[in-house]
C-alpha cells in the first residue's frame, strides 16, 4: 500500500461516525414522521368525536328551547287575545305540559311589576324593570325569543335561565313580558357523560356575546366554578352524589366560537372543541374533549417509540464508537505493518519491495521514457568491516551510510536500500544523464571522508551502476537488472568508480534472460526434479529424514545442481512456482515412504528468501499436506537467517501461521546472519542448523570447536534439534559424536540421490526407530550401529 493511502483512508475513518450519525437522523426522522402520522389521526379521531357529540347536544338543545318557546308563545297568544281575562295559572295549567326541568311562568307587566307566576300568589310587589329581558323588550318592539343569562330568582329564590317574549296591547303597545324560568342544568348536566366525553370533558351553551348560559364539566375538573353569590353551582341526583361540576357563569371569548383545539379559558385546560351555533337563536353550543384524555393512547405509543428509538440509537452510537475506534486501531497496525514491509528497520530507508512498486508505477508512465535513471550503489570490501570489526560495526557503517547518502542525494533522487550493502537512488528530470553523473560524482566524493566506528577510522568506496530508462517496454525489474549490471562493470573496472549500462554489458543480462525462459521451459517439461539427502543420527548411525534439493537435467548441459540455477530464478521471480513445485512434489514422495512403513522418516525443504516474502506459502503448504495425506509433523521447512533479518514481527507472524499447520521449522545456515541467537528466543523454531563454514574448521581450530560445542548445548537446553551440515570427515563426526544427539548431512555418508536412489541408503543404513540391521562393513571404521541392537 502507498503511503499517500493514508490519509485517503484516515479521512474515510471520518465516515463512520457520519454515517452512524445519517442513520440516527434517518431514524428519528421516520419516528417523528410515524408520530406527526399517529397526532394527526388522533387528532382526527378526536374532532370527529367532538362533531358528533356537539351535533348531539345541538339537537338535545333544540328541543329543550323549543319545548319553552312553545309556551311563550302560547301566553302570549292567549295573553294578547283576552287581555283583560288572561288568568297566567290556568293558561299554564292548560296549554304547558310539565318539565322537571320548569321553575316557573312569569309575567311582567309594561311598568315591569310582577302581575302573575306560578310558582303561587304574590305575597308582595315585585319590581322587575331592572331586569335585563323587560329592558331588550321594551325598547325593541320585535316578537323574538330572548334567553338572558342565568339570574337569581326573586320569587323562586333559584339561579335560573330566563328565556322571555314580549307582550303587546291590541294597538301594539308594549304590554310587558312572558318570562319562563328555566334550570339551566338541564341543557348540560343532564346531557353530559363521562364515557363519551371523559373526566375533563366540557359541554356548554353560550350565547353570541360569549356568555355562559349553562356549562359542564367531569368529575376530573375538580370542584365547581361558584356562582355570582359565591356558592357553588352543582345538580346532585337521586343518590346525592355529584356528577359533575356545573355552572353558569363565566364568559367565552367571541372569538374562540369556533372548533378547533386550545385552552378553555375558564378552567385552563387544554380541549379539542366543536362548537354549533344553533339557527334561529342567539346561542350555541360547546363540547370540548380533553386533549390529555384523548391523547393517552397516541402518548403510551409515543413513549414506547422514542424508548424503542432511544435504545435504538445507543445501541447504534455504541457499535459505531466500537467501529470507528477498531477501524482506526486497525489503521494504525496495517501503517505499522505497511511501514515494516515497506521500510528498512536498519537505516529506516525504503526497501526493495518499496522501491519496485515505486519503479513500477514509474516505468507504467510513458512521460518518464528518456526522464529516469536508476542508480545502484554497492559498497566495496563491505564483508572486511564485518570481518574485522563485527556485525554489529557493521551495521553502525551501514545507518552512517545511508545518513551520508541522504544528505548527498537530497531532493534530487529517492534513496532506498535493496540489500545487505546495496542502495538505489531514482532519479527524475529532463537531462536526467547528467544529473546521475553528477549525483554518482557527489556519492563518490562523500566516501572519501573516513568513518570512524569504535574508534577505528577507514575509508570505504563505492561502485555506482546507471541505467536509463529508455525503453518503454522495460520493466522495473529490467531497469533493476540493467543498473545491476553497471555495478558489477564498476568493480569488474577497479572499483569506486561509476558504469552506464550499454549494449556492450548485455552479455550477462542475456545470460540471465535465456536461464529464465529456459526455467520456464523446464517447469513446463518437467526438466526439474528432487534429490534427496540423508540426515543421519550420529550416535545411532541411522537416517532419521531427509533433504529435499532441486535438480534440474537440462537437455543439453546435463545435471544442474540448485546453487546455479536458484540464483537465476530468484531473480527472475520463478523462484515462486519452483518452490511450489518442490514443496508438492517433497510432499508425494513423503507420502510413498510412509505408505512404505518409514513412517518414522522426516522431510526438510528449503524456503528461498524471496518464495518466503512473495510466495502465498501458508496456502501452499496447506494444500500440499491435505493432497498428499502425509502427517505434517514430518514434513520440515528450511528458513536460513537472512530471511529472518527483516522484519522480524513478520517473520514470527508467518511462523506461527506455518506452525499451526503442524509442520516443523528449522534455522537454516545458523551463524552466518547477525543477531542469531535473538532469533531463536524470537522464533518458534523445531531444528538449528549449523553452517558448514563452522563444521569445516573442526576439529583443528580450537575457537570454532569452544563455538559450535558452545551452539549445540545452548539448542538442546531450548529442546532444538541440531543438525549440521558439511561432515566429509571421520575426524569431524568423531568429534561432533561426543556432543550428544546429533544429525548430520554431508559427503562422508552420501551425496543427494533421486528417489529411485534412496531404498539403497535405507538399506544401508537403516531407519531411526524400525530396529533395522544395517551393513556394518558399509560404516566408517570404528563405529558401531546402535540400531543394530535395539
Amino acid at each position: 500500500m502507498k503511503q499517500a493511502d493514508f490519509p485517503r483512508r484516515r479521512r474515510a475513518l471520518f465516515a463512520i461516525p457520519a454515517l452512524g450519525a445519517l442513520v440516527l437522523v434517518l431514524l428519528w426522522t421516520v419516528i417523528f414522521a410515524r408520530l406527526s402520522v399517529e397526532r394527526d389521526a388522533a387528532t382526527h379521531a378526536s374532532m370527529a368525536s367532538a362533531a358528533i357529540l356537539s351535533s348531539a347536544l345541538e339537537q338535545h338543545t333544540i328541543k329543550a328551547i323549543h319545548q319553552v318557546d312553545q309556551i311563550t308563545r302560547f301566553v302570549k297568544y292567549e295573553f294578547e287575545k283576552t287581555p283583560g281575562q288572561f288568568n297566567l295559572a290556568s293558561t299554564v295549567e292548560k296549554g304547558v305540559v310539565q318539565s322537571d326541568t320548569l321553575v316557573q311562568v312569569s309575567l311582567i307587566d309594561e311598568h315591569g311589576m310582577l302581575i302573575g307566576s306560578t310558582s303561587g300568589a304574590i305575597q308582595k310587589p315585585v319590581d322587575l324593570s331592572d331586569r335585563e329581558h323587560f329592558r331588550v323588550h321594551a325598547l325593541s318592539n320585535d316578537d323574538l325569543l330572548y334567553i338572558s343569562k342565568p339570574v337569581l330568582g326573586r320569587v323562586s329564590r333559584q339561579w335560573t335561565l330566563q328565556i322571555t317574549r314580549r307582550l303587546n296591547h291590541p294597538d301594539g303597545s308594549f304590554a310587558g313580558v312572558v318570562v319562563v324560568s328555566e334550570d339551566p342544568s338541564y341543557f348540560t348536566s343532564d346531557f353530559y357523560n363521562v364515557a363519551s366525553i371523559g373526566r375533563d370533558g366540557v359541554v356548554a351553551v353560550i350565547s353570541d356575546n360569549g356568555s355562559v348560559l349553562a356549562r359542564s364539566t367531569g368529575v376530573g375538573a375538580g370542584t365547581a366554578s361558584a356562582q355570582p353569590d359565591g356558592r357553588p353551582m352543582k345538580k346532585v341526583d337521586g343518590s346525592g352524589d355529584p356528577r359533575g361540576g356545573f355552572t353558569a357563569s363565566g364568559v367565552y371569548p367571541t372569538s374562540e366560537h369556533a372548533s378547533g383545539i386550545y385552552v378553555d379559558p375558564i378552567d385552563n385546560v387544554t380541549r379539542i372543541v366543536s362548537y354549533r351555533h344553533i339557527d334561529g337563536y342567539p346561542l350555541g353550543v360547546l363540547v370540548g374533549l380533553s386533549q390529555a384524555e384523548e391523547f393517552t393512547d397516541f402518548n403510551h405509543t409515543r413513549r414506547v417509540y422514542l424508548l424503542m428509538a432511544t435504545f435504538i440509537s445507543l445501541a447504534m452510537l455504541g457499535f459505531f464508537a466500537v467501529a470507528t475506534g477498531l477501524i482506526g486501531k486497525l489503521l494504525g497496525r496495517e501503517r505499522e505493518m505497511t511501514h515494516l514491509v515497506e521500510y528498512d528497520l536498519l537505516t529506516g530507508l525504503r526497501n526493495r519491495y518499496s522501491t519496485l512498486q515505486m519503479l513500477r508505477h514509474d516505468v507504467a508512465k510513458p512521460e518518464n521514457v528518456g526522464h529516469l535513471a536508476l542508480l545502484f550503489i554497492d559498497l566495496d570490501n563491505f564483508k572486511t568491516v564485518n570481518d574485522t570489526l563485527g556485525h554489529n560495526a557493521g551495521d553502525i557503517v551501514l545507518q552512517m551510510t545511508a545518513s551520508r547518502l541522504a544528505e548527498t542525494v537530497g531532493d534530487n533522487g529517492m534513496l532506498s536500500r535493496i540489500g545487505g550493502d546495496e542502495f538505489v537512488v531514482v532519479v527524475k528530470g529532463a537531462d536526467v544523464e547528467r544529473q546521475a553523473v553528477e549525483l554518482a560524482e557527489a556519492v563518490s566524493h562523500m566516501f572519501a571522508t573516513p568513518f570512524d566506528v569504535r574508534g577505528s577510522a577507514f575509508v570505504l568506496h563505492a561502485s555506482i551502476g546507471i541505467a536509463l530508462y529508455s525503453v518503454s517496454s522495460e520493466s522495473e525489474i529490467d531497469l533493476l537488472k540493467k543498473a545491476d549490471l553497471a555495478m558489477y562493470s564498476a568493480k569488474d573496472s577497479g572499483k569506486n568508480c561509476f558504469q552506464f549500462y550499454s549494449p556492450q554489458l548485455s552479455h550477462r543480462a542475456d545470460h540471465l534472460m535465456k536461464w529464465e525462459q529456459q526455467l520456464r521451459v523446464a517447469l513446463a517439461q518437467d526438466q526439474l526434479f528432487l534429490a534427496y539427502q540423508p540426515k543421519i543420527d550420529l550416535t545411532r548411525r541411522c537416517i532419521t529424514g531427509f533433504e529435499a534439493l532441486a535438480r534440474w537435467n537440462h537437455p543439453q548441459h546435463g545435471l544442474i545442481p540448485a546453487n546455479e540455477f536458484i540464483p537465476v530464478a530468484e531473480s527472475t521471480g520463478l523462484i515462486v512456482p519452483i518452490g511450489d513445485f518442490v514443496i508438492h512434489t517433497a510432499c508425494r514422495q513423503l507420502a510413498v515412504w510412509q505408505r512404505q512403513g518409514y513412517d518414522g522418516l522426516s522431510l526438510a525443504v528449503n524456503i528461498s528468501a524471496v518464495q518466503f516474502w512473495r510466495g502465498d506459502l501458508l496456502e501452499t503448504v496447506a494444500a500440499a499436506i491435505r493432497e498428499s495425506g502425509i502427517a505434517a509433523g514430518k514434513l520440515e521447512l528450511e528458513i536460513t537467517e537472512t530471511v529472518m533479518m527483516e522484519f522480524p514481527d513478520i517473520v514470527a507472524e508467518k511462523i506461527s501461521a506455518l506452525k499451526r499447520l503442524g509442520v516443523r521449522i528449522a534455522l537454516d545456515d545458523f551463524g552466518t546472519g547477525y543477531s542469531s541467537l535473538s532469533y531463536l528466543n524470537r522464533f518458534a523454531v523445531d531444528t538449528l542448523k549449523v553452517d558448514r563454514s563452522f563444521i569445516q574448521a573442526i576439529p583443528h581450530d580450537r575457537s570454532v570447536c569452544v563455538m559450535v560445542s558452545a551452539i549445540v548445548n545452548l539448542a538442546r537446553s531450548l529442546g532444538l534439534t541440531v543438525v549440521v551440515e558439511g561432515t566429509e570427515t571421520e575426524e569431524q563426526v568423531a568429534w561432533l559424536s561426543r556432543l550428544g544427539p546429533i544429525e548430520a548431512q554431508g559427503f562422508l555418508f552420501s551425496r543427494a540421490v533421486p528417489a529411485d536412489g534412496v531404498q539403497a541408503l535405507l538399506d544401508r543404513f537403516g531407519v531411526c526407530g524400525l530396529g533395522l540391521m544395517v551393513d556394518v562393513a558399509a560404516l566408517p571404521l570404528g563405529e558401531t550401529p546402535s540400531n543394530a541392537v535395539d
